[in-house]
């Protein structure tokens, strides 16, 4: 049952992520990349499977790598104005790997981490070139959906696989590997070009501190609370952070 959650879950979040970009444009879609589509599943499949004290790491180690995937989303961005998506999506993974690592070394604690995390979504915007024109909703060949789907089931079965070899932290880290960003990005870039993937990092950017205080949550009362509950003051904790977000984002 728990394999058959793992192949279902995350990629039929991505696939509805992936349809509301096509119906809503990129930039609604990076705002619903910002929730934990990917890297929230995994969390709960860590604690199922590794126990409550392991997620809670973990997910604090997740809440931390975020700053590394926000920093692969702003590469990305600023290389697609001059670059193809395949050199776009190296030096946006080499810094993810550099700032991951640093993060590694310096293991902020929990608070420390959610600062630097708004740090970043408040200032990723500003470091985003502006978008000439209104960018629209555009279509993707076919096949692009079930790929996208397959990678992700991949990388989620990966993830978990690897998790009691790797020990929380490093296993939270990685899952902040920007799974949903990654495939988004790419394929958004390859097809249409840098403007939608612009729009859509922007987005992204502003509503990553919803998928934040997901992480946060879960780390602060998973060990005292049970992941049950965990879980449910995490989901709303995300559902009030990403309204905020959602309002300031529709406002500028």
């Amino acid at each position: 049952m728990l394999l058959l959650l793992k192949l279902l879950v995350a990629p039929a979040l991505v696939g509805a992520v992936t349809l509301s970009v096509r119906r809503w444009g990129p930039a609604i879609g990076g705002w619903l990349s910002g929730m934990p589509v990917v890297a929230g599943p995994v969390v709960v499949f860590m604690s199922i499977e590794q126990g409550t004290d392991f997620g809670a790491r973990a997910a604090h180690a997740t809440l931390t790598g975020l700053i590394g995937t926000v920093a692969f989303a702003l590469t990305y961005a600023r290389l697609s104005m001059r670059a193809p998506w395949y050199v776009c999506l190296l030096a946006g993974w080499v810094i993810f790997a550099l700032v991951t690592a640093a993060l590694y070394a310096i293991d902020p604690s929990l608070p420390v981490s959610l600062a630097g995390l708004v740090a970043a979504s408040l200032a990723g915007p500003r470091l985003l070139p502006a978008l000439a024109g209104q960018v629209v909703p555009v279509g993707s060949p076919r096949g692009d959906l079930a790929l996208r789907l397959l990678a992700t089931a991949t990388l989620v079965l990966v993830l978990t696989a690897v998790a009691d070899e790797l020990g929380p932290t490093l296993s939270g880290l990685l899952n902040a590997f920007p799974v949903l960003s990654t495939i988004i990005t790419a394929f958004t870039h390859a097809q249409h070009g840098s403007s939608p993937t612009i729009a859509f990092v922007r987005g992204f950017t502003r509503s990553i501190i919803g998928f934040g205080s997901f992480a946060f949550m879960l780390a602060l009362t998973m060990v005292p609370l049970g992941l049950g509950w965990a879980l449910v003051l995490a989901m709303v904790a995300q559902i009030v952070v990403s309204g905020i977000t959602l309002r300031r984002s529709r406002r500028a």
